[in-house]
Formats: structure tokens, sequence, C-alpha cells
């Protein structure tokens, strides 16, 4: 009997440790599974890295670079329920339509990249020739406006409304300065172009919209004497310049100008070099007082409000390139032009929940995106056949001692509504 009650103790034990077993199983943690491989996302960008514009592809080039760093630190960016290591590419487009061309042809079939963004040259026409055909997005300057075609061009975006943005960044610094009335645009002459033809009705309606007065004093391209000119725009009454022309040429209309006793507000379409490189090309301090240039630097814009996201990661990109390049000043442009083109995508790969870049489209073309410059409804319906234009904030810098300061800011919500969008495209396309 004994033996019997032992057998069925040992039985007993052996079904509750079996049991036991089984319960803290259940409970355990599930084993691990590997992580899902990490996708990688190949963008590019064409840009001048020789010849005479290279200071504006070797400005923004560091910064991106920067930027796409700080995203894979983070993990990569999500998209969907896959997440993308960033690679950015660079290819040399000297903003020669041929070469420009080249690069693009490089990074969309060497490189294998999805979209080539940034790109603020004359060659939009070329470079879709290209990426059209393989459903590449192009994130472009409307620089070359009227070349557009909606209908033969559905994976391009313009980021970058050079074309349009002009009236509002002079609009900025007359605003900061009370009592402008006139201002004289100046430019470098070529082609065959009747300005006075094509902008002759935008003046006149800038005239009537906003008190301004236009004048448009031209020069030959290389001119590095502008004293001629100078006396013109004096004898016209201007009060603000607002410059199409390269750094170098500004800076020497700035010296031009003080030696000849003015000091009229020199507004450039672009954003400002180093004061250092500035002062070293006007030859002073005092010359180089009132030059004014895009100044599109989230943490400093009034008027627009950015998402925290983008605020926070623009503070990030400063505080990394400062620290790696600690003696050279943050290009301003690079918030102006190529971080923000690469925030656009990213954003609009993020809406979509994928790459695939038919839906891509899908959600920028008329799409509202926060952006590093703040929050935009893509337009241009009525001004380029498609609603594929961001706003832009149109924020001026103007240098004040040896410092380069905020100066004023006049966004732009809406390309088919300012002075000069429908207006331009349409007489340039008569």
């Amino acid at each position: 009997m004994g033996v019997i009650m032992s057998v069925k103790f040992k039985l007993l034990v052996s079904m509750l440790l079996a049991a036991m077993i089984v319960a803290v199983s259940a409970c355990a943690a599930p084993v691990a599974q590997p992580p899902a491989e990490q996708k990688v996302l190949r963008i590019g960008s064409v840009m001048p890295f020789t010849g005479p514009a290279s200071f504006w592809g070797r400005s923004e080039r560091p910064v991106m670079e920067i930027y796409a760093d700080l995203i894979n630190e983070d993990g990569g960016l999500k998209i969907g329920n896959d997440m993308y290591k960033v690679e950015i590419y660079f290819a040399d487009g000297p903003l020669d339509i041929a070469a420009d061309a080249a690069a693009a042809r490089s990074l969309v079939y060497d490189k294998n990249v999805t979209a080539i963004l940034g790109y603020f040259g004359i060659g939009y026409p070329a470079l879709s020739s290209v990426t059209t055909p393989e459903k590449v997005i192009l994130d472009a300057s409307t620089i070359s406006m009227g070349t557009f075609n909606a209908a033969k061009e559905p994976y391009s975006i313009f980021g970058f409304p050079a074309a349009e943005m002009a009236m509002n960044q002079a609009l900025a610094v007359m605003n900061a300065f009370p009592g402008s009335k006139t201002l004289c645009w100046l430019y470098a002459s070529g082609g065959n172009v009747d300005v006075e033809k094509i902008y002759g009705p935008i003046d006149a309606a800038i005239e009537k919209t906003y008190g301004i007065k236009s004048i448009r004093v031209a020069y030959p391209p290389g001119t590095m004497n502008f004293t001629a000119y100078i006396t013109k725009m004096a004898e016209l009454n201007t009060d603000v310049i607002y410059s199409f022309g390269q750094p170098l040429e500004v800076g020497l209309m700035a010296k031009q100008r003080y030696q000849m006793g003015y000091k009229w507000p020199i507004a450039s379409c672009a954003a400002m070099l180093d004061t250092k490189t500035v002062k070293g090309i006007a030859g002073s301090e005092e010359a180089m007082q009132n030059i004014c240039g895009d100044y599109c630097l989230p943490w400093v814009l009034k008027k627009v409000t950015v998402a925290p996201k983008y605020l926070d990661m623009a503070i990030r990109i400063r505080d990394t390139y400062k620290a790696k390049y600690p003696n050279t000043e943050l290009y301003a442009g690079a918030f102006g032009t190529g971080v923000p083109a690469m925030g656009h995508y990213f954003e609009a790969c993020q809406m979509a929940g994928t790459t695939d870049p038919d839906k891509v489209m899908g959600v920028l073309r008329g799409g509202t995106l926060e952006t590093f410059l703040g929050k935009y409804t893509l337009s241009g319906a009525e001004t380029y056949g498609s609603p594929i234009i961001f706003g832009f904030p149109c924020a001026m810098s103007i240098i004040k001692g040896n410092e380069n300061v905020y100066l004023n800011e006049e966004p732009m919500w809406d390309v088919d509504n300012p002075v000069g969008g429908v207006e331009l495209y349409k007489s340039l396309n008569k």
C-alpha cells in the first residue's frame, strides 16, 4: 500500500511540475524576431561644384549631408511599415544645360535615385527629359518657368518659386524702409527677351496694387564697372535696388554705389555669403551696409509658423554644422533650396506610406504639407496647369555692421495670386 501511495505521489508531483512548466512558458516573452532589414532611400541633387557659381553648391552640400546623417542617426526614415536609411548623392551641374542634364543621367542611371532635389539651374527641361520617363521625382526652381508641361511632366514639383517670389522679397525690403516708392530691378541683359513687352503689364499691376513704381536697368553680362548704371538709377530716383546678379556683382555694386555717395539698400534674390567674403568684395564695412538677401532660416521666421518637428531638426542641423565647421557661417541658402526640398520628398513619402512615385505625387499635387519653411498648400493650377508649387516665406536679411541679421518677410502663399505669377507666365508664353 505504501508503494502504491509513493507511486501516486510521484505521478502527482510530475503532473504538477509539467503544468507549472507550461504555465511559465505561456507567460514568458515570445522569442525576439530579428529586425526587418532596413531599406535604402537613394536621393540625388544636381548643383554647381565647379565654375563661377560653385560657391552655392559647396555651401549647400554639407548642410544637406548633415540632415541625412541626423535622420540615419535617429534610426532612419519611417515610411509605411518600413524604415529607410537615407543615401544622398551629388552631381556637378555647373549651371550649364548640357552638363546639368548629364549630371541628372548619372544620378538616375548610375546611382538609381528616386528623386532629384533642390535643382535651381536653368536646365529644367533637360533634367525633366531624364527624370520623367523613369518616374524620378524632380524638385526644381521655377526659374525656367514657361517650359513646364503639366500633362507631359507628371513627376515634377517646384519647391523654390524663384520666378514669383522676387516681388515678395522686394516688398519685404521696401516695407522695411518706409517712404520707399521706386524699385529698380537690376539684371544682366541677354537673349531676345523684350523686357518692356513682358514686364510692362506686371510693372503697371505692381504700381496699382502696391503703389510702387518699377524701373528696370540692364547691363551687359560680365560688367564689373557699374558707375554708369548707378548714375542712371540715381536719375530715376531709385529707393531700393533688387538685383538678380551673382554675389560678385552685388558686392561690386555696393562698393561703387558707396563710393558715389549712395546708400540704397541692395536686395539680392540669393542668400548672402558670409560677411567676411562680402566685405572683401565690397572693400569695406561701410560699403557693404544695407545689402539684403534671402534669409529663410526656420528659427528666425516671424510671419510663418514652422512645425516643431521641423524647427527642432533645423536647430539640430544648425548646431551640428557649427560643431563640425566652427569657423564657417552656415549658408542660409541651404534652407531655401536643398534642405527644404529633401523635406518635401520625405514628408510626401511618409504621408503616402510608400515611395511609389505615383502615390507620392498624389500627395504632393494640390496637397497641404508641413515643411522647414512653414505649412503650404501647393498651388499653380492656373499658372502652370497643375498645383505643384510650394509657397515661400520670402524672408530677407540685411547687413548691419559686421552682422547679417533678419530684416523682414512677406510670405508668398499662392503662386496663382501674387502680382507677377499668372501675368508673368502668360507674358512668357505669348
